[in-house]
C-alpha cells in the first residue's frame, strides 16, 4: 500500500511539469509556423480551414520529438523539487532505494512511449502523405501570388521571371518578361501581355505550367547580331522544374516518410531497388522505434540528474533538458548521416543515442544509490576544490578592508567624533528588488539559452536533407549557426521573457517568499517593478542588437545559407553581381560582369519598356564604359520595335562599329552599391532605401512594415511581460501549473495575432503603423486590467 501510495505521488508530481514542457516545447517549435500561416492567409489567399489542417497534420511531426522532451523536463523538475523539499532523504531514511522511484517513472515513461510508436507507425505517416498532398494543393492555388511585381523571380531552373503588376484580385500577371537565368551565346527573351502558372498532369506526374498570353519571343546570336528572330503566339505555354527535381535522393526520402511499416517493408523487398533506398529505408524502419524509446531512455537517466537540487527550478531543468536533448539529437542526425553514405549500419546509427543514454544512465544510477557523485572521484573532488576557492574568493571581496594591526594600536585612546548627517532614504533599489531582478535574469538566460538550442537543433535537423545533398562543409555549418543564434535568439528573447516571468514568480510563490513580501507592506505591483524595468532594459538591448549587429551578421549568414544550399554562383547582395537589375523607369539590364576599377560592364542587355510593358527598345553592347556623364558602348547594336495596326511587329536595327556615347539613368554608383534584404539593413538604412523606393514611384508596405518591425518587434518582450504578471501570483502547486498554462497559451494567442496583424500590413490592409503596434497596446490594455484585479 505504501509503495501503491509512493508511486501514485511521484506521478501526480510528473504530470504538471510534463504538460508544461510539452505546450512549451510545442510553442516553441510552433512559432515560424504562425507568421507562415498568417502570411499563407492574408498574402496568398488561402482558406483559413485549409491553414488549420495544415497545422493539424504538421503537428504530429512536432509531438514526436516533444514527448520525449517534456518527460525528461517533468522527470528533473519533479525529482529536483523532491530532492529540494529532503523528501528524496526521508524516503532513504525509511529504508527505499532509489530504484524504487523507477517504478511510477517507467510506467509513466512506458504510455508514452507506446503512445509514441502509434503516432510513428501510423498516424506520422498519413499526416506526411496527407501534408504533400495539401500542400501540392495550396501550391497550386497560390503559385502565382509567390511572384511579385517589380521582383526578379528565379526559384524555377534556368529561367528568371519579371512580373510588373499583379491586379487587385486577380491570379493572372500583367506585363511579363521571361528570360533565361544566364543567359548563352543564343538569347531568347519572351515578353507577354498575360502570364500565370497552373498545376497540370503531365504522363502522370504533376508539373507546373507557365502560360503566357499574347507572347512575343525574341531570338538573337551574338555572335551573328543581324540575324534577329521574332514569333508571336496568341498562346504559350512552357514547363517548369523545380530546383529539387533534380535530386533523385531528395525525391526518395520525402516519399518514404510517407509509408507506413508494412510499405516500408515492401520496399526492402523490391527486386529492383535502388542501393539508396534500400538503406533509407531501413533508416526510417528503426527511426520509427528508436525516437520512441528515447522516453524510456529519458526516463532512466532524468532520475540521477534531477536528484541535484536544481536552485533555478524550472528553469534549471528546461535548461538540463535541452542540455540532454541537444546531445541526444546531435547524435541521432549525425548517425542518420553516417548510414545514408554507408559508414554506419542503419540500425547502429537510429539506437547508438539510446544505448549511449542507457548505458550513462545505469552508471550515474548506481553512483547516486550509493550516495557517490555523478562525477568520477578526482573529478569530484577537483570540481569541489575549485568550488570551495571560488566562494572563498567571492567572501573576501564582499568583506569590508580591515585596518592593520599597527593602525589599530596607534588609534587606541583616542577619541573620534563622529558628525552624522540625515541622508535620503533610497527606496529603489532596494535588497529585494535586486534579488528579483538577478532571478529573474537568471531565469531568462537559461531558457534562452534553451530556447536557442532548441530552435537549432529542429533547424539542424530540417536542414540535413540539403547539407548531405551538397555536401556542404563542417566549417560552413558551424559557421552559419554561430551567425544565426543572434537572430534566432533576437526571434526567441519574447518567449523567453514570458516563460521567465511566470517562472520566476512561480519560484517565489513555491518558497513562500511573495507571502513574505506582501506581510512586509510590499505589494505585487512593487513586487512586479524589478521584473518590468528588466524586461525594458532587454528591449534595448534588442534593440541595440538589430540595429548594430544582426545587419552584419544577417547578411553573413544569406551567404552561408547559398553555400549549404550548392548555389555553384552564390546569391550576391552586391548589385554588381546580379545578372539581372531593374533600373529606375522602364529598364532592366543584363550583363555578364561588372568592373568596378574601370566602371566597366561586359556584355550587357538594356531592354526598355513602354506603358503597356510591351518591349519598345533593345541595346546590346560586348562593353560599356561609364565616362563620367555618360556610357560608352562598344561593338553595339539598337533595336527599336513598334506593333503596326495589323498586328505584325515593325524593327529598326541599327549596329554600331564605332563607339557610342549614351546616356541612362543608371551610373556606377547603382551598380556598386549593396543590396540588402530588410533583415541585413538598419533602422537607418533601411528607411533610406525605403525613400528611393518612393522616389521611383513604387510602393512598397512590406518595406514599411519592416521598418516599423525593427522597433516594434522588440517591445514586444515588455508586452511578454505584463500578459504573464496576473498569472504569475497563483499560489499552490495547482494555481501555478495553471498560471504558467494559461499565461502560455495567451502568449501564443498574441503572438498569432501579431504575425496576422502583421501580414495585413505587408498586404496593404492597415497602415504599417497600426499593423505593428495595435496588438501590443490591446494585450498591454488587457493585461493591466487583468492585474489590477489580482489581490496585492
Amino acid at each position: 500500500t505504501t509503495m501503491r501510495r509512493l508511486d501514485r505521488y511521484v506521478i501526480a508530481e510528473i504530470f504538471g511539469p510534463l504538460a508544461i514542457g510539452f505546450l512549451a516545447y510545442t510553442f516553441i517549435l510552433m512559432m515560424q509556423f504562425l507568421f507562415r500561416s498568417a502570411e499563407m492567409i492574408i498574402r496568398r489567399g488561402v482558406p483559413a480551414e485549409q491553414v488549420g489542417q495544415l497545422l493539424l497534420l504538421t503537428l504530429p511531426n512536432i509531438v514526436v520529438l516533444t514527448i520525449p522532451m517534456s518527460l525528461l523536463f517533468a522527470i528533473l523538475v519533479a525529482i529536483g523539487r523532491l530532492a529540494s523539499a529532503n523528501e528524496l532523504t526521508a524516503m532513504r531514511a525509511s529504508g527505499l532505494s532509489l530504484f524504487s522511484l523507477y517504478r511510477p517513472i517507467l510506467l509513466v515513461a512506458l504510455a508514452l512511449t507506446v503512445l509514441n510508436t502509434g503516432l510513428m507507425l501510423y498516424v506520422l505517416p498519413w499526416g506526411n502523405s496527407n501534408l504533400q498532398a495539401l500542400q501540392l494543393d495550396i501550391l497550386t492555388k497560390s503559385v502565382s501570388r509567390q511572384v511579385e511585381p517589380r521582383v526578379f523571380y528565379e526559384e524555377w531552373e534556368g529561367l528568371v521571371v519579371y512580373v510588373f503588376e499583379i491586379p487587385p484580385g486577380s491570379k493572372r500577371w500583367k506585363g511579363v518578361f521571361v528570360a533565361e537565368s544566364l543567359p548563352s551565346s543564343v538569347n531568347q527573351v519572351t515578353v507577354a501581355e498575360w502570364g500565370e502558372v497552373r498545376l497540370e498532369d503531365r504522363e502522370g506526374e504533376k508539373q507546373f505550367v507557365l502560360h503566357l498570353e499574347n507572347a512575343i519571343t525574341h531570338k538573337v546570336d551574338f555572335a551573328a547580331p543581324d540575324e534577329y528572330q521574332i514569333s508571336s503566339h496568341r498562346r504559350l505555354a512552357r514547363v517548369l522544374e523545380q530546383p529539387e527535381e533534380r535530386d533523385p535522393q531528395r525525391r526518395v526520402y520525402k516519399s518514404l516518410r510517407e509509408l507506413n511499416l508494412q510499405e516500408l517493408r515492401q520496399v526492402l523487398t523490391e527486386p529492383d531497388r535502388h542501393p539508396m533506398r534500400y538503406s533509407l529505408a531501413k533508416v526510417e524502419i528503426h527511426k520509427k522505434f528508436s525516437i520512441p524509446m528515447a522516453c524510456m531512455v529519458f526516463a532512466l537517466i532524468g532520475l540521477p540528474l534531477g536528484f541535484g537540487k536544481l536552485k533555478a527550478g524550472r528553469a534549471g531543468g528546461f535548461a538540463m533538458s535541452i542540455v540532454v536533448i541537444l546531445i541526444y539529437y546531435v547524435l541521432l542526425n549525425n548517425g542518420e548521416k553516417a548510414a545514408r553514405v554507408g559508414k554506419l549500419e542503419p540500425w547502429l546509427s537510429m539506437w547508438l543515442p539510446n544505448l549511449f543514454f542507457l548505458v550513462a544512465a545505469l552508471l550515474l544510477m548506481m553512483r547516486k544509490n550509493r550516495d557517490k557523485s555523478l562525477f568520477l572521484s578526482q573529478l569530484d573532488h577537483w570540481v569541489r576544490e575549485r568550488i570551495t576557492q571560488w566562494r572563498a574568493w567571492r567572501e573576501r571581496r564582499r568583506r569590508p578592508a580591515q585596518p592593520a594591526p599597527a593602525a589599530r594600536r596607534r588609534d587606541r585612546g583616542k577619541t573620534d567624533v563622529v558628525l552624522r548627517l540625515p541622508r535620503p532614504r533610497l527606496r529603489f533599489p532596494n535588497t529585494m528588488d535586486r534579488y528579483v531582478a538577478k532571478l529573474f535574469l537568471q531565469v531568462f538566460a537559461l531558457v534562452l539559452i534553451s530556447a536557442v538550442s532548441l530552435f537549432v537543433v529542429a533547424d539542424f535537423t530540417e536542414k540535413i536533407d540539403e547539407i548531405m545533398r551538397y555536401k556542404a562543409p563542417t566549417s560552413v555549418v558551424v559557421d552559419y549557426y554561430k551567425y544565426s543564434v543572434l537572430q534566432i535568439g533576437y526571434e526567441m528573447a519574447p518567449i523567453s521573457v514570458l516563460l521567465a516571468t511566470l517562472i520566476t514568480f512561480g519560484l517565489l510563490s513555491r518558497t513562500n517568499e511573495v507571502i513574505a513580501a506582501k506581510a512586509l507592506g510590499m505589494s505585487l505591483y512593487r513586487l512586479s517593478v524589478p521584473v518590468l524595468l528588466s524586461a525594458a532594459g532587454i528591449v534595448a538591448g534588442l534593440g541595440l542588437l538589430q540595429s548594430r549587429v544582426l545587419p552584419i551578421t544577417n547578411q553573413e549568414v544569406a551567404h552561408l545559407e547559398d553555400k549549404i544550399r550548392g548555389r555553384s554562383t552564390p546569391r550576391s547582395y552586391r548589385r554588381a553581381d546580379r545578372n539581372w537589375l531593374f533600373g529606375q523607369g522602364r529598364y532592366i539590364y543584363n550583363y555578364l560582369h561588372y568592373d568596378s576599377n574601370r566602371q566597366r560592364l561586359q556584355r550587357l542587355q538594356v531592354f526598355e519598356f513602354g506603358e503597356d510593358h510591351q518591349l519598345t527598345r533593345r541595346l546590346y553592347a560586348s562593353n560599356a564604359t561609364f565616362l563620367g556623364d555618360g556610357w560608352r558602348f562598344d561593338d553595339s547594336w539598337f533595336r527599336a520595335f513598334e506593333r503596326l495596326e495589323d498586328g505584325r511587329i515593325a524593327i529598326e536595327y541599327t549596329p554600331q562599329r564605332t563607339p557610342v556615347i549614351d546616356r541612362y539613368p543608371e551610373t556606377p554608383e547603382y551598380f556598386e552599391s549593396e543590396f540588402k534584404q530588410p533583415n541585413a539593413m538598419s533602422y537607418r538604412q533601411l528607411e533610406r532605401y525605403i525613400e528611393e523606393i518612393r522616389a521611383s514611384g513604387q510602393v512598397a508596405p512590406e518595406l514599411e512594415v519592416e521598418l516599423h518591425n525593427k522597433l516594434g518587434y522588440p517591445v514586444i518582450c515588455l508586452v511578454m511581460a505584463l500578459v504573464a504578471l496576473p498569472f504569475s501570483f497563483r499560489l499552490g502547486r495547482r494555481g501555478a501549473l495553471y498560471g504558467v498554462g494559461v499565461g502560455l497559451a495567451l502568449g501564443m494567442v498574441f503572438l498569432g495575432l501579431f504575425a496576422f496583424s502583421r501580414t495585413l500590413g505587408e498586404a496593404g490592409a492597415l497602415p504599417p503603423l497600426v499593423a505593428i503596434w495595435s496588438p501590443g497596446v490591446a494585450f498591454t490594455i488587457f493585461s493591466v486590467y487583468m492585474f489590477l484585479g489580482v489581490e496585492t
